[in-house]
């Protein structure tokens, strides 16, 4: 009896061990896995508020993304319109250096026209020079050939005197030789008297007389000369003239006018355009 109660209580106490030790490791198992729940949920907080941040992160990088695209867009339009501007410009340069090289050239030619015209002067004045002499006086003031011949020399000592005196008319037929030689030549016959006193009825004044005097030579380089009369101008200047510029107190000047007309119609042409 007493082996069996023994028994009893061997086997009482050692469920009970038993018992207590499976509870210590389930309290200890308990106690682990509470641990564990306690770091897994500070790891899941640290990870949500980790996503948290790079939500923010996310969001922020895409604000910036979005700035950048407008930001390029805008350069991108930028560029292109400075593009075309400056493509505008270029053109426009082009035109211009185009538009300038034209205008060269057109100063070109008519510099090229002046210079021929200079040289076709030269030598009318070398023409009329060699034939005329020193009989009168014969220069060229601001482009401008004439010959400058006393009216003493023209008309003699009267001073209202409008008819050719026979002296002159060597001289005149020397003119007149050269004038149908060169029959591209024109003349103006500018005549000036000074006379004081005008008491013949057929002389009005200064003004009558010079143009007068000048239709005489006139006449005489077409009558005498057979000089084309549509080759000249008689033009009175009275006691107005140039009588300053080749020191002869009264003369008569023959301006001599090259034929520039196909000068001046080129000129024009360019000047238009």
């Amino acid at each position: 009896m007493r082996k069996i109660t023994l028994l009893t209580f061997i086997l009482v106490f050692s469920c009970s061990f038993m018992n207590a030790q499976k509870k210590k490791d389930l309290l200890f198992e308990i106690r682990q896995l509470k641990i564990e729940l306690d770091t897994t949920k500070t790891n899941l907080a640290t990870s949500q508020r980790n996503e948290k941040i790079s939500a923010s992160k996310v969001v922020a990088i895409q604000e910036q993304l979005n700035d950048l695209k407008t930001t390029n867009a805008s350069l991108l339009s930028s560029l292109s319109s400075f593009t075309e501007a400056s493509k505008k410009k270029s053109d426009n340069i082009g035109k211009t250096l185009e538009s300038l090289r034209e205008k060269e050239n057109q100063l070109k030619v008519i510099n090229d026209a002046l210079t021929a015209g200079d040289s076709t002067k030269l030598a009318v004045f070398s023409t009329f020079k060699n034939a005329i002499g020193d009989a009168a006086k014969i220069t060229i003031t601001n482009g401008v050939i004439s010959i400058a011949i006393p009216n003493t020399l023209l008309f003699g000592d009267n001073d209202k005197n409008y008819t050719v005196d026979e002296k002159a008319k060597g001289l005149l037929e020397k003119i007149a030789t050269t004038l149908n030689e060169n029959p591209g030549i024109k003349i103006t016959v500018e005549g000036n008297s000074n006379a004081l006193e005008f008491k013949d009825e057929k002389l009005l004044d200064n003004w009558d007389l010079s143009a007068r005097q000048a239709a005489s030579i006139v006449r005489a380089f077409q009558n005498d000369y057979m000089v084309d009369p549509k080759r000249m101008d008689a033009l009175g200047k009275s006691q107005y003239g140039g009588t300053d510029d080749f020191s002869i107190e009264t003369s008569t000047r023959i301006i001599i006018n090259p034929e520039f007309d196909a000068f001046y119609a080129l000129i024009r042409e360019h000047m238009k355009n």
